[in-house]
């Protein structure tokens, strides 16, 4: 059945298909901009209905403040006179009519309505001749609200009886106040309405009759709806002066008045009419613009049949250019993937390089160290011995350089471990300013530290390291003045502050200063002004124990770097264990240590060197020598000093390892390497083993064998044969 139905649909003419449906989008977008016109008409007015009732409330509460203080004082007024009568007004209720006057205009009538106190007050339509009962259409007692005139001015009449009891408890009217409050006192508020948008705005009466406002034509808006106090009102269809208008009603709550705000329904519905007129003319353009579609399709009919063979060939053609495109494209990415295939042998080879080159400028540092070491020792007269300082301090500037390159590859390669503990700060600051204390002197410079009793959860190690960084940072750039080292309490935190009185850092170079290598004021790169690593290393540091770095300066003034260290739960001090000093350790007698060193010279050095401190020696070239160098050796060695890099299948790493599994117990093993590849980095402290990098200073070799503490193993018994 469907089936039939669009084969029939589509075996009927094709004008009639296209022709129905530009008549069914015309009536569904007339359908759809006829229901959003009203939906937008409707929207429009109850926003001005909303508007309206705002502007009322606001008009109200205005009105409520000027007409309050007038209310209070002609209700003591009245309450003087009803309590002795309108004959003791001179005596009892003078002061009080004089106090009201304050607020505008007082006049006292007696029951004919004859002014017996006060100027004339004339409400509009005077006073009847029945006398003043006719002024009150409230309750008795009551306060009513008129619209009169004092000396010419337009003014709201407040109107209240006075009463006097009479034997059977009913009141005899005697009189009546009227207070005249200047209809000017709410033109404050009713200038906001005088935008040439607005009918009406001002209070009512609760017939109908304008009190006081403007717009309309100041007889009132007719008969207001009921109300009760306080309540709001609105209307979007009401008519003031044959005009429909929008209005907002607000009735007040302490008198018998409702402040009104009208707006034109044709200033209201302006801007809808505008978007009216706009929508037809969309309406026509997009009618006209289907028709003309329409049309363009029917032509297009016709010429269907002599385009379709032409589209066939032009598909044809596409076809072929596209394989032809395809076959470019896909050569083009073979290119690509050779050159990144290129690219990327050519990083790996730059970075073996790098950690070749690197490797090998140590090792010549590291034979160098060695033999200045001894060379020093046997050299006696003063001459030779201060070119043999001299040639320490070119070693010193190197290995510094080497050094602190080194520092950096071992933080970026994540091998570092801090150890987290409670550290009194006190210790860290005495450490720092005993190291800096003699380098600040040397420039006369003042270097103060404050002292602390905190204790902080960090590694103490790497905080006394970047604390020294930024100290020695601050005596480089500080040409005269101090230093000043300090704490503050932030909350859970601890803010270590380092102060200088230097040149100051440029706003726009606070965050460059921790890029590698970047040094300010210095650019011919003097080597004694450092090398620009200092920071980039407390930076990493900072990020790995999740401290905190901050920096603020002022050029011409100094600058202040803070670590933000977080506070122990606990602030009492711990007993520190202060290290051994340096040198052999406790009971360190006589140790036989293997040496594994490809290099001769190195080998060399180092025995001559293990030697001289009163240690055994076994030599081997490589992994496999090491192994056939223990089976020989009378016992166990001590200790294993071995390169990373060794010829033969295994590193030094894996050559302590097998020494291990062979003897059947660990041996401490020392790995001295240049390599600061990251994962060569990784894959020796994995080992175990301790890692010092090259060129390694005798006393850096000394405390790291003390540190070790081995015992010396038994002799090997020999193996029956």
């Amino acid at each position: 059945m469907i089936r039939l139905s669009v084969n029939a649909l589509l075996n009927f003419h094709p004008k009639a298909i296209l022709a129905t449906i530009v008549l069914v989008m015309t009536l569904l977008g007339g359908v759809a901009w006829g229901a959003l016109s009203l939906v937008d008409y409707v929207s429009t007015l109850d926003r001005a209905e909303r508007g309206t009732r705002q502007a009322a409330a606001f008009l109200e509460g205005h009105a409520d403040a000027v007409l309050d203080g007038g209310a209070a004082a002609l209700a003591r007024v009245a309450d003087r006179l009803e309590a002795g009568g309108m004959a003791s007004l001179p005596d009892h209720a003078l002061g009080e009519a004089l106090a009201a006057s304050r607020f505008g205009a007082l006049s006292i009538l007696d029951a004919g309505g004859n002014t017996v106190f006060g100027p004339s007050i004339h409400p509009d339509g005077g006073i009847p001749d029945g006398g003043i009962a006719s002024l009150f259409q409230g309750a008795e007692g009551g306060l009513e609200l008129l619209h009169g005139q004092v000396d010419g001015l337009d003014s709201i009449l407040m109107v209240r009886r006075i009463l006097r009891r009479g034997g059977a408890g009913e009141g005899i009217l005697e009189g009546a106040i009227l207070l005249a409050l200047p209809s000017s006192s709410l033109h404050t508020v009713l200038d906001v309405f005088r935008d040439g948008r607005h009918n009406v705005a001002g209070l009512f009466r609760l017939d109908g009759t304008r009190l006081a406002g403007i717009g309309g034509d100041g007889a009132g808006i007719g008969p207001l709806p009921a109300l009760e106090p306080g309540e709001e009102g609105g209307e979007s269809d009401w008519t003031v002066g044959g005009d429909g208008v929008v209005i907002g009603l607000k009735r007040m709550r302490d008198f018998p008045a409702v402040a009104a705000v009208a707006l034109p329904r044709s200033v209201v519905l302006e801007p809808w009419s505008g978007r009216l007129q706009h929508g037809f003319t969309m309406v026509g353009v997009s009618v006209l613009a289907l028709f003309g579609l329409a049309s363009l399709g029917w032509a297009s009919l016709r010429r269907e049949a002599a385009a379709r063979d032409a589209l066939r060939d032009a598909n044809a053609r596409l076809e072929q250019r596209v394989e032809e495109r395809t076959a470019d494209l896909r050569s083009l990415n073979q290119k690509l993937v050779r050159a990144l295939a290129e690219k990327e042998r050519a990083n790996q080879a730059k970075a073996r390089f790098l950690s070749a080159a690197n490797h090998d400028l140590r090792q010549p540092f590291q034979a160098l160290r060695l033999f200045h070491h001894l060379l020093m020792e046997r050299l006696k007269e003063s001459r030779e011995r201060s070119i043999a300082e001299k040639m320490g301090e070119a070693l010193d500037s190197g290995e510094k350089l080497l050094h602190a390159l080194l520092e950096v590859a071992t933080l970026d390669a994540g091998v570092v471990r801090p150890n987290i503990a409670d550290v009194p700060v006190a210790t860290v600051l005495d450490g720092v300013a005993a190291e800096f204390r003699g380098l600040a002197a040397d420039k006369t410079l003042d270097l103060r530290v404050r002292g602390c009793a905190a204790m902080v959860r960090t590694d103490a190690t790497l905080l006394t390291r970047m604390l020294g960084d930024l100290v020695r940072n601050a005596i480089a750039y500080t040409p005269a003045g101090g230093v000043v080292v300090g704490c503050r309490r932030r909350g859970q935190w601890l803010r270590i502050e380092v102060w200088d009185t230097g040149p100051g850092i440029a706003a726009e170079h606070l965050d460059a200063i921790f890029e590698d290598f970047v040094q300010l004021g210095n650019p011919e790169r003097d080597r004694r002004r450092g090398l620009g690593l200092g920071l980039p290393k407390v930076r990493r540091k900072a990020a790995l124990l999740g401290h905190a770095v901050e920096v603020r300066s002022r050029p011409g003034q100094g600058s202040v770097f803070s670590i933000m260290v977080p506070l122990a739960a606990s602030e009492s001090r711990t007993d520190t264990v202060s290290p051994a000093p340096a040198g052999r350790a406790e009971g360190s007698d006589t140790r036989l240590i293997l040496i594994v060193e490809d290099d001769p010279v190195q080998s060399a050095g180092m025995q001559l060197l293990l030697e001289s401190w009163g240690h055994d020696i076994l030599v081997a070239a490589d992994g496999p020598a090491a192994l056939a160098t223990l089976r020989a050796a009378p016992r166990c060695p001590d200790v294993i000093l071995s390169d990373f890099r060794l010829p033969g299948p295994l590193t030094g790493a894996e050559t302590i390892a097998r020494a291990a599994e062979q003897q059947g117990r660990p041996i401490p093993g020392i790995i001295l390497t240049g390599d600061t590849a990251p994962e060569r980095i990784r894959e020796a402290v994995a080992a175990g083993c301790r890692l010092l990098h090259k060129p390694v200073t005798p006393d850096v070799l000394r405390d790291a064998l003390n540190a070790l503490g081995t015992e010396r193993q038994p002799l090997r018994q020999p193996s029956a044969a």
